[in-house]
């Protein structure tokens, strides 16, 4: 059997020619925005004896870290970000006195609004050797309000409670 170069070579660049042109059609590329506010606020709130099984209601208090970025793209609706890092928010038991520590650490998203509102769970536990295993579930609810033409984080505030 014989090859016929010619043939072979015409294939060869018709399929170059179709690779270029499929790189070449392609539209230009749009540009997403990126928004990033950073804060941190103070948090307080209970977590109910009786919700967590606990002897006691726990007070939360303290900071809490925050990014918020919003991302705008030409062909979907903008997005908020929002980074969450409330390590720094302790417990103190009402009757014992006992502190509590937390892994409030979160990542949620959302559509952008004017006004959004993020409710996130998180583990607490009593600052004790190997007292994690034994943890409880707390409630972080984020209240944070944006510029809409901006969209720089403009108000937030937060609190801390129980399912």
């Amino acid at each position: 059997m014989k090859l016929d170069r010619g043939s072979t070579k015409a294939v060869i660049l018709s399929l170059f020619v179709g690779v270029v042109g499929a790189f070449l059609a392609v539209g230009p590329a749009y540009a997403q925005k990126f928004t990033r506010s950073h804060c941190t606020i103070q948090v307080s709130g209970t977590a109910s004896a009786l919700k967590t099984g606990l002897g006691e209601a726990v007070n939360f208090s303290g900071p809490l870290r925050m990014s918020a970025t919003v991302i705008t793209d030409p062909i979907r609706p903008p997005v908020v970000y929002v980074t969450i890092d409330g390590r720094g928010v302790k417990g103190i038991g009402n009757k014992t006195g006992k502190v509590y520590l937390n892994e409030c650490e979160a990542s949620v998203h959302r559509r952008f609004k004017g006004t959004n509102v993020f409710r996130t769970t998180f583990a607490f536990f009593e600052n004790g050797p190997r007292s994690y295993l034994r943890s409880k579930t707390g409630l972080l609810t984020l209240n944070l309000d944006f510029d809409r033409t901006t969209k720089a984080l403009t108000k937030a505030t937060g609190s801390i409670g129980t399912l």
